[in-house]
């Protein structure tokens, strides 16, 4: 069995929250069940992990493919912190069934990535650890899990066990009242301490013995 026990090394966490609320608006469901998977981190390894949370819908990310748009695209700067991750979370709220608009730009955005492994023969997310955040109104957290999950492989992310954390209400209920419910959901909080202990079990085990590949 592989010795990853935590070292000294910190553990830096990217969450990508992909809520279609802003930094000012009411507090966002996706933002506080990744930041609840960041708490448990904590916990674990107290002092030891640095995380920063980006709100997407603060972010100007132009439509396109490549690294860099325009002058005013602040993919770049998202970009530089993707490669200094050692775990990255990919959290979103459910619309329609699927992932926000806002993920799905983030995925898009990915595909230079994708160029540069092909070119390069090793992607830049090997030896890196995702996890996937869902929150919604109603059903489809299983569906947009699987999707961006699909991605997160292709692209050379490691997926560990229990990957994910999500909660759902119920159909038909005011998403007004989504948050009183979630908090009162004992399964949720589960799935966050595990998604985070696994995660972290993972980011250790990786930085102990690097998946290198060959061309």
């Amino acid at each position: 069995m592989p010795n990853c026990k935590p070292d000294d090394a910190k553990i830096n966490v990217l969450v990508l929250n992909a809520s279609l609320k802003h930094a000012n608006d009411d507090v966002s469901n996706t933002g506080e069940v990744a930041q609840l998977v960041i708490d448990r981190m904590n916990e674990i390894e107290p002092g030891k992990v640095e995380a920063e949370m980006v709100r997407l819908a603060d972010k100007n990310i132009p439509v396109g493919l490549k690294f860099k748009e325009n002058d005013a695209d602040e993919w770049p700067e998202i970009a530089g912190k993707l490669r200094k991750a050692d775990i990255v979370i990919f959290a979103t709220p459910i619309w329609w069934g699927g992932r926000s608009s806002l993920m799905q730009r983030v995925i898009e955005r990915l595909d230079a990535f994708d160029e540069e492994y092909i070119a390069e023969g090793r992607s830049a997310f090997y030896n890196k650890v995702a996890g996937v955040v869902i929150t919604g109104s109603e059903d489809g957290a299983l569906s947009t899990m699987g999707t961006i999950m699909m991605v997160l492989t292709w692209m050379g992310f490691t997926l560990p066990p229990e990957c994910a954390a999500y909660w759902v209400g119920e159909v038909g209920q005011p998403p007004a009242t989504d948050r009183e419910r979630r908090l009162k959901n004992q399964a949720t909080p589960h799935m966050a301490q595990n998604l985070a202990r696994n995660l972290l079990y993972y980011a250790h085990l990786l930085k102990q013995h690097p998946l290198a590949p060959k061309r």
